[in-house]
């Protein structure tokens, strides 16, 4: 059997994208970078996102349904850097990064290079440490062509293990 220093490096081989997720919950906005995140379904287009217990995206996730999940660019690491910790929300911004309200009441943030729109169907996770919410795709957009995604291995940061 492999020891754990082993498994974690096997676990960041993984090709992970950073993503950024948002929230609408009682005291505002919630927002935060994540990784888990991958497609599950053809149709309905349904993807998978994995987050962390007791965040507060976590949380407002599960209270309200639903959820931003904007794709980060390749050379937008300062935006994937800004929802490590949020402790700043305003009336029209998030970390610094300008947002509005979707009709359905989803923060979406107009600096990423791509967002969707997404309602949970399912959710996952009672051991683990993540819950693995499924969600259908709702709607999205792409705001900035043909800028490729940031990959979490291209950055000095890793997530997994």
């Amino acid at each position: 059997m492999a020891d754990s220093d082993t498994l974690k490096a096997i676990l960041r081989l993984f090709n992970y994208g950073l993503f950024i997720a948002t929230c609408s919950g009682d005291e505002g906005p919630r927002a935060a970078t994540v990784s888990w995140v991958s497609q599950v379904s053809f149709e309905p287009k349904q993807i998978a996102v994995a987050l962390r217990k007791g965040t507060s995206i976590c949380e407002g996730v599960q209270k309200c349904g639903r959820f931003g999940l904007h794709v980060v660019g390749e050379n937008q690491p300062e935006l994937a850097r800004a929802f490590f910790k949020v402790s700043q929300v305003g009336p029209a911004d998030i970390a610094g990064f300008r947002y509005w309200i979707s009709p359905t009441g989803v923060p979406i943030l107009g600096a990423a290079i791509a967002w969707m729109e997404c309602e949970v169907v399912e959710q996952a996770g009672h051991s683990g440490d993540h819950v693995l919410f499924i969600a259908t795709v709702v709607g999205g957009d792409i705001q900035a062509p043909g800028i490729r995604p940031l990959a979490l291995h291209d950055t000095v940061w890793h997530y997994g293990g």
